[in-house]
């Protein structure tokens, strides 16, 4: 009985943990009353992610889901990944991002913006972050995959 309340409460401390994460979306396992388990698995983001390197007025479609958001610390630099879907269309992600890069003063950056890809690279002057924004339609063609890559040196 005590082995089972323990399995059962580390189950749950487990999947609080992996639920409230958002750098990650990945199984738990959960104890059930029977003693069996099975596979959580936390929702895809569908909220904008909370990071100290993605500047709040990014422009992200509302309809973005979001499969990845991590943000990391190596060797003195900030690093921040996210990954998002959309079903915005490339012509309008196109005409949004160079707007976005324009407003910023990162008119030096190299872009490439057009229905078959998206590909921005460049310093931000305001603040040396170095970006990276790729975008391309997925292979079913009902979605476009975003990346976006922003590194600080600390």
């Amino acid at each position: 009985m005590r082995k089972s309340w323990s399995v059962g409460m580390i189950g749950v401390l487990l999947v609080f943990v992996v639920g409230t994460s958002s750098s990650f979306v990945a199984p738990a396992f959960a104890a059930t009353e029977n003693g069996s388990y099975t596979v959580v698995t936390p929702d895809i983001l569908t909220k904008r992610p909370t990071t100290d390197i993605l500047p709040a007025d990014f422009p992200i479609p509302d309809d973005a889901v979001i499969d990845t958001s991590q943000q990391t610390y190596i060797d003195g630099q900030q690093n921040m990944v996210l990954v998002f879907h959309t079903k915005s269309s490339m012509e309008t992600l196109a005409k949004t991002y160079n707007e976005y890069f324009r407003i910023i003063n990162m008119d030096q950056a190299i872009q490439t913006l057009n229905e078959q890809q998206l590909s921005v690279k460049g310093t931000d002057p305001a603040t040396t972050q170095q970006w990276s924004l790729t975008g391309a339609p997925t292979a079913s063609k009902d979605t476009v995959e975003v990346t976006v890559q922003v590194v600080k040196a600390q």
